[in-house]
């Protein structure tokens, strides 16, 4: 179940990163301005804000094998549309279907290692799955602006060729994944009240799960604007299309080992001080973009994947284990985690394009994003993960 979870969340990565790399030459072909594609790289994040909720419902109704395997077929679907856009509007709006699919894959995950695994397991299948959108993504930065263009002849043919793997990973999860066995199931679903309200309602009033939202809002902030807009910082300090590229997949793809290593060191008790240093050191890396001179660019960029990959799976390790939620409500908390973050994923892309028209560089973004992720630094110390409030490090 975990590899077949790793391909359908590789999927996910590796369709969110298919315009990054090439925003140049889609904007030239659609007449696009940058307020305009910082709009497009926002939209299925947008989406996501108002169906992480009901679509998390869904997850925990209908089981995940039915309902990733309705995620991967919309996430097809959106990126055959994306190539077939003539226009922003069009582009716009296959985006936008991700948004519907994207979810069902990325709350389904976490509530397939909560019902599939057991203790510290779950740190480590945490890490592993998480690695597929980064590797996913990684790919796509790379190879996109490079072979599949060679290969192709237009941004368009990423469509063609990533669209076949998807398929085909749509088909072995179709056939092959299970659901748990019927004892887990039962006591998964018996946990679960008839008015799904009901149980948003008691997950709200989680003091985790309150601090978690406004820390999930603020690292996807970090988190999508970078991811989205690195190759054009990259190209803003004099790299060519395929360098940026391939020193953003770079990054990325080191982002994999942090995802290996550090959620499954991150154990119960010592989550809050991890997530405070991967915080601080990401909006460090993030300023040292700005003002960072080729010398130093790659050493950061490989920094900066090391620490901000492993801010989600470490997020939903505390929400899957805090009290009240576990594996029978971790669908719908992990709705409301992605909704909540999903408003900085929207807010990321959109505000720096906005800023990048406004000023004529991306620098003055990164600093907004390294400033907002200090802030958070105030915020994550009140998460509590033992039977104690507050905190010890708040404590007198």
């Amino acid at each position: 179940m975990l590899g077949l979870l790793w391909l359908a969340y590789a999927s996910f990565g590796v369709i969110s990163g298919t315009i990054a790399p090439l925003v140049n030459p889609m904007m030239v072909d659609l007449k696009m301005s940058y307020s305009q594609m910082g709009l497009v790289l926002g939209t299925w994040q947008l989406i996501y804000i108002f169906t992480a909720i009901p679509l998390g419902t869904l997850v925990d109704r209908i089981g995940v094998k039915k309902a990733i395997s309705v995620g991967i077929l919309i996430i097809w679907l959106s990126l055959i549309l994306r190539g077939l856009a003539v226009n922003f509007i069009s582009l716009f709006l296959s985006v936008a279907l991700f948004g519907f699919g994207g979810p069902i894959i990325s709350i389904g995950a976490p509530k397939v290692v909560a019902l599939w695994f057991r203790g510290s397991e779950r740190g480590l299948a945490a890490g592993l799955y998480t690695t597929a959108p980064i590797i996913g993504l990684a790919i796509s930065l790379a190879a996109s602006p490079t072979w599949v263009i060679q290969l192709t002849g237009s941004w368009r043919g990423t469509s063609l060729i990533f669209g076949i793997f998807v398929f085909i990973v749509f088909l072995c999860w179709t056939l092959l994944a299970k659901e748990p066995n019927p004892s887990e199931r039962k006591s998964s679903k018996t946990a679960i009240p008839i008015s799904s309200l009901v149980i948003l309602k008691k997950i709200l009033l989680l003091r985790n799960m309150q601090i978690m939202l406004i820390v999930a809002i603020f690292s996807f902030f970090l988190n999508h604007g970078l991811n989205n807009w690195l190759p054009s910082v990259l190209g803003e300090k004099g790299k060519s299309l395929s360098e940026s590229g391939s020193l953003a997949a770079m990054g990325t793809a080191i982002g994999a080992v942090g995802l290996l290593v550090i959620p499954r060191i991150a154990t119960f008790g010592r989550r809050r001080i991890i997530l405070s240093l991967l915080m601080a050191l990401s909006a460090l890396t993030t300023y040292g973009l700005a003002k960072s001179t080729k010398a130093l660019l790659t050493t950061i960029i490989i920094i900066s994947g090391l620490v901000r990959s492993p801010l989600m799976p470490i997020s939903t390790l505390i929400l899957m284990e805090t009290p009240g939620i576990g594996s029978a409500a971790m669908g719908q908390a992990g709705g409301l985690f992605f909704a909540a973050a999903e408003i900085g994923g929207v807010g990321g892309p959109l505000i720096l394009g906005l800023l990048r028209d406004a000023t004529g560089s991306l620098n003055p973004g990164l600093i907004l994003l390294s400033c907002s992720s200090a802030a958070l630094l105030f915020i994550i110390p009140w998460i509590r993960e033992k039977n104690e409030w507050p905190p010890p490090l708040l404590k007198n």
